[in-house]
């Protein structure tokens, strides 16, 4: 079933019943009178009232038990997928230049294969990370990967580099982010306010306790995480995933994750809790069952 924005409207007013994270909840489309009419060409309303077979599908997307967002971003492409779970049923919507296409898959075969043309589906990774770390933690060790990212770079054009940092280039790197730095794409897209300047030294000596970094006449990252920032480079696809679950007192629990790619064997994931950020390297295969995993709507509240 495939729907342009005005039909969307147009339907919206005839589910009777939705919730806070139905597909209908924050729809504000207008009407222009023809919905009705190319709704019925369709074959999706006919004598004032939405066939059987497409309200089963409109049922469960207005007032869903679970449902999952998936956006993937690749230079001048976007892939925006839903997922909407009730009982035994799924459905999956796609964005399509503005119009949904609902559909009730069996399995996810097409979907994953169809990510992988941006992710690959390698089983190799350059680094191996896994840290558990608070949110000004993260925020300067982002900091520092990133100036090891814009020196490493600067030795690709024959330039000679030192991977010291001092304090005051971490501080210049947090008030002043690279463009193309995982610290802004950080900021940018969950808010963190970055830490105040006096305390900067305070997180160094914290990440220095946690093997992270090194402290020799200035700073530098230990060798697991040295790997990761050199290679590293250049962010290519950013993968952004939500699932949200709701009880019957309108409680929701949400879990997000961020995936960026800089290559085949470059793949760094971002949980986030509350106050703590779970970083993690992968490789491209095993993100594409991260996303299939939340894609099928996993059952958060525990019920």
């Amino acid at each position: 079933m495939k729907l342009t924005k005005n039909e969307i409207s147009f339907l919206s007013n005839q589910i009777l019943e939705n919730n806070k994270i139905g597909f209908f909840s924050n729809v504000n489309y207008n009407s222009d009178g023809t919905e009705e009419s190319t709704l019925k060409q369709k074959g999706i309303y006919k004598d004032g009232k939405i066939s059987a077979k497409d309200y089963e599908i409109l049922k469960i997307v207005a007032k869903p038990e679970r449902c999952t967002r998936f956006i993937l971003k690749d230079k001048e492409f976007l892939v925006e997928k839903y997922a909407y779970k009730s009982a035994n049923t799924l459905i999956l919507a796609e964005n399509d230049n503005g119009d949904m296409i609902f559909d009730i898959p069996d399995n996810f075969n097409t979907t994953i294969i169809e990510l992988s043309e941006f992710t690959g589906m390698s089983n190799i990774k350059t680094s191996d990370i896994d840290v558990l770390l608070l949110d000004d933690e993260m925020l300067v060790l982002l900091a520092i990967v990133d100036i090891y990212r814009k020196k490493t770079m600067y030795s690709y054009w024959g330039q000679e580099i030192e991977y010291i940092i001092s304090l005051a280039e971490i501080r210049e790197m947090i008030d002043n982010p690279i463009q193309n730095g995982l610290l802004k794409m950080i900021i940018n897209n969950y808010n963190y306010a970055v830490p105040k300047a006096e305390i900067i030294e305070n997180i160094l000596e914290r990440l220095v306790d946690k093997k992270i970094i090194e402290s020799k006449n200035g700073y530098a990252l230990s060798k697991g995480y040295e790997a990761f920032a050199t290679g590293f480079l250049i962010p290519q696809t950013v993968v952004m995933l939500e699932t949200f679950n709701i009880n019957e007192k309108e409680e929701i629990a949400i879990a997000g994750m961020l995936c960026v790619s800089a290559g085949l064997h470059d793949v760094v994931s971002f949980v986030f809790m509350d106050g703590e950020i779970q970083i993690t390297s992968m490789t491209g295969s095993y993100m594409l069952e991260i996303v299939e995993s939340f894609l099928k709507c996993p059952d958060i509240l525990g019920q």
